[in-house]
């Protein structure tokens, strides 16, 4: 088993409204259950959420900038488009949630995971991770470029036109993923684990021919 720590959440039974809980002059939310609602038309920086469960919850035109999450779950949310570039992740989880276009750049992400999430097109340039997995998810077009990655999983995802330049694979196992190809230098791929499939496939980069 991958060593991804889980959110510690002790959350029992309490439902709040979102908008009544939040203040944008003070955006501080803990030990919170948020689900079945709409948050929408929102720009705040250094929001802090910290041991909160969304479930069911649309993100719509929204920006949390600098956002600190801790001890969070996100269950069948969509958080397609949403800004979140800067963010600070530690023991947070996504699952089976649509992130489509997010913007994630510039993050630190410590124990997070992504199940059954589709993140096509998502942006998660310039970041930071360690100890992150992403499982059975779309990740194609994603953008990883130049992202310092340790103890990074990938399984069973779906990874065509992913952008990792700039991005040292050394010890990431890619190999129970697919991608038809791939945005990467072929320094990068230097200690990178692939398939033999997977590595016909990246030989162009390297201006091998196989016979």
């Amino acid at each position: 088993m991958n060593k991804v720590s889980k959110p510690v959440i002790t959350v029992e039974n309490i439902h709040s409204n979102f908008n009544q809980s939040f203040d944008q002059h003070h955006p501080y939310l803990e030990g919170m259950i948020i689900e079945k609602c709409l948050i929408s038309d929102l720009d705040v920086q250094g929001a802090e959420f910290i041991n909160v469960i969304f479930k069911n919850v649309t993100f719509k035109d929204v920006s949390f900038e600098k956002i600190y999450l801790r001890d969070v779950q996100f269950e069948s949310c969509d958080l397609s488009l949403a800004n979140l570039d800067e963010a600070t992740m530690q023991r947070v989880e996504f699952n089976n949630c649509q992130l489509t276009g997010l913007m994630m750049t510039d993050a630190r992400l410590q124990n997070v995971q992504f199940n059954h999430c589709n993140l096509r097109f998502a942006g998660m340039g310039y970041s930071s991770k360690k100890h992150v997995e992403y499982n059975e998810s779309i990740l194609t077009e994603v953008d990883f470029y130049h992202s310092k990655w340790l103890k990074v999983y990938f399984n069973q995802c779906e990874l065509t036109g992913a952008n990792l330049s700039n991005t040292a694979l050394k010890g990431i196992d890619l190999s129970q993923s697919e991608f038809d190809h791939l945005t990467v230098r072929t320094e990068d791929l230097q200690g990178c684990l692939v398939n033999s499939f997977q590595a016909q496939q990246l030989s162009t980069l390297l201006g091998l021919i196989i016979k």
